[in-house]
């Protein structure tokens, strides 16, 4: 279980970095959307678990801490569309890097 801490520690300042909104909330606030890093950051953790949307969703629900090191409460989780939805206006470039985060 140590491995998932270790990797989300490395994507979410690599997601952080990689967007132009790293220093906002992850969780929607008033009338906005999830912050690009985290929707990365989610994404890439999808990946690296080998699992669909849904199930990353659901894992994270039981899993709070790895949910909060990415800024999020198991309250705040997206929807699995919710995750799939903003890879079409995310650039490519940012999603290929941090898809390639290598696992520790």
């Amino acid at each position: 279980m140590t491995q998932i801490p270790r990797f989300i520690g490395k994507v979410v300042p690599v997601a952080q970095n990689g967007t132009d909104d790293g220093d906002e909330s992850a969780a929607p606030e008033g009338s906005g959307g999830f912050a690009d890093y985290a929707l990365v950051s989610l994404h890439c953790l999808r990946i690296y678990l080998d699992t669909s949307y849904r199930m990353t969703i659901d894992l994270l629900k039981e899993m709070p801490q790895i949910a909060g090191e990415i800024g999020l409460s198991a309250a705040d989780l997206p929807s699995p569309s919710t995750l799939c939805k903003p890879f079409d206006r995310i650039s490519m470039s940012v999603c290929r890097v941090k898809s390639s985060v290598k696992s520790p």
